[in-house]
């Protein structure tokens, strides 16, 4: 009723409109500002939702590292590599290593070579020793031999110094060498043994007729097996050659009695010829390529006086030596290379090459005295059928 009649008193009591509309509008900004707030922290709670997931609810422990085996793997655990080589240092590496077995390569080979090389000079020492032993008992023996023909030269050199003119000398009483050899009084023999200890390479003329030169004194052949200079197997026989030849009664000049000399072909063939003698003869050796050849042979001047005799001469010469001492004649040669043949034109000059020392046969006779003497007999009987002066 009273609501109908309008009571004031009940009009006192509602609400003004406009402050109702102010009101409701401050709760709903309150509201809308509300949800903005709610809105926030929910968004806010979820992102920090999942940092407090995997924060752990007690304490961690502190991890306990053991040795793994290769083949051991712990499932969940990830596992920390070592730090990958640069392919620099790979390539330093295989550099290095490269190195280290180059050189222990090098090391090896060198003690390989250096046992190799001892072992080559021990064996090789024993064999010289060998050869020298039976080369010093061959030289004892020249020796003795020399010593005698030395008395009997002193004795002949003073006789012929307080006689005015040279005689031939006289035939010793007593020799070494076996009786029967050819009677040689009156005939003059000239004897050369090639070469000498030192060579002399420096020039001169080959001779006084034609152009060139060569040298004063060429370096002679060496043994194949025991390495001796032929020169002092050429001095050995000429000294034997000498004794022997004036045993026969032969008068006989040699240009050296030691190996240790400085002469020239050139001098050593003016040297003979200054004492006109029947024969002008040089020993020599010979070497070759094929250590299976062997023998003697002659070689004379090109020119000269004798040129047309002095080749059949040369090949008696040759037959003589080849009988007496067995070895193979090569033949003889004339040639006009040889300086010390070329000075000595003007008497019979003979160039006798008694074997070949690249043989290691020959180099064994060559180095006996009694070979050798088997020469020396074949040239002493040439001499004697030869024309004298």
């Amino acid at each position: 009723m009273d609501k109908e009649k309008g009571n004031p008193k009940g009009n006192q009591n509602r609400p003004d409109p406009k402050k109702s509309a102010d009101i409701n509008q401050k709760k709903q900004e309150n509201m809308l500002s509300g949800i903005r707030r709610v809105s926030a922290d929910s968004n806010v709670s979820k992102a920090q939702q999942p940092a407090k997931a995997q924060a752990p609810s007690h304490p961690a422990k502190a991890p306990v590292h053991k040795p793994e085996s290769p083949n051991h793997h712990v499932s969940g655990t990830r596992r920390t590599m070592p730090p990958r080589k640069s392919k620099e240092e790979i390539r330093r590496r295989k550099r290095n290593a490269a190195i280290l077995l180059g050189t222990a390569a090098i090391l090896i080979l060198a003690l390989i070579g250096t046992g190799i090389f001892f072992l080559v000079k021990h064996f090789s020492g024993e064999k010289k020793t060998t050869l020298t032993t039976v080369t010093s008992t061959e030289t004892t023996t020249l020796a003795t031999s020399e010593e005698t023909t030395s008395e009997v030269t002193t004795s002949e050199t003073t006789e012929m110094t307080t006689t005015a003119e040279p005689t031939a000398t006289p035939t010793p009483a007593t020799t070494p060498f076996p009786a029967g050899g050819p009677n040689l009084n009156g005939y003059c023999v000239v004897i050369d043994a090639g070469h000498q200890e030192v060579a002399n390479l420096s020039q001169e003329a080959m001779s006084d007729s034609m152009g060139g030169s060569k040298a004063k004194s060429a370096e002679g052949f060496s043994g194949v097996i025991s390495g001796i200079n032929e020169s002092e197997i050429n001095l050995s026989v000429e000294l034997l050659l000498k004794s022997y030849l004036e045993s026969l009664g032969c008068e006989v000049y040699v240009t050296r009695e030691s190996n240790d000399v400085d002469i020239s072909n050139k001098e050593r063939a003016q040297f003979a010829v200054s004492h006109d003698p029947d024969l002008y003869i040089r020993l020599f050796c010979n070497a070759a390529n094929d250590s299976a050849t062997n023998g003697c042979e002659v070689i004379v001047p090109s020119g000269g006086k004798y040129a047309s005799e002095v080749m059949t001469w040369g090949e008696n010469l040759g037959k003589n030596i080849s009988v007496s001492s067995g070895s193979a004649f090569n033949g003889c040669k004339q040639s006009g290379s040889y300086s010390g043949l070329n000075w000595a034109q003007d008497v019979p000059a003979f160039m006798v090459r008694m074997g070949y020392l690249s043989n290691s046969d020959e180099e064994a006779k060559l180095l006996k005295e009694e070979y050798q003497f088997t020469i020396c007999q074949g040239i002493a009987q040439f001499i004697s059928t030869m024309p004298r002066h």
